[in-house]
């Protein structure tokens, strides 16, 4: 159980940080937990990124417009 649980939470925060170890993800004990992690951190990601937008009051692109010069 212990092993389940690290490997979820090795998941969730590569996850949230956007990265992915193919090893864990393969590991016929731990890849499912892992993988399971992996989903819940970019998705826990993507919340926070839609929080911080609608705080900022964003819609649309944040890259989108001309650029301004300086």
């Amino acid at each position: 159980m212990d092993d389940a649980l690290v490997a979820y939470n090795a998941g969730r925060v590569d996850g949230a940080a956007g990265l992915r170890d193919p090893q864990i993800a393969e590991d016929p004990e731990v890849g499912a937990d892992y993988r399971v992690g992996l989903l819940d951190g970019r998705i826990a990601a993507f919340h926070h990124i839609a929080e911080i937008r609608r705080i900022l009051g964003v819609e649309g692109s944040l890259f989108d417009g001309p650029e301004e010069s300086a």
